[in-house]
């Protein structure tokens, strides 16, 4: 199914108990494994400048309360 073997589809079947961070979950592979490519790069994208914008956060919030006040 859209140049995945079946192996594959199996190895990446969601299972009950599995941590809410496995990358199972992620919505772009859905997409993928439903041949919706442009989809799933756009999710993709969106994902990852989403985590871009929270690392970005962090070091600001991790630099104003380790810079020395005067």
């Amino acid at each position: 199914m859209y140049y995945f073997s079946t192996l594959a589809l199996t190895l990446n079947e969601q299972e009950d108990g599995v941590a809410p961070t496995d990358s199972r979950k992620r919505p772009d592979q859905r997409l993928m494994e439903q041949g919706r490519w442009e989809e799933a790069n756009a999710e993709k994208q969106r994902l990852e400048e989403k985590q871009r914008t929270a690392r970005r956060e962090r070091e600001r919030e991790a630099n104003r309360t380790s810079s020395p006040t005067e």
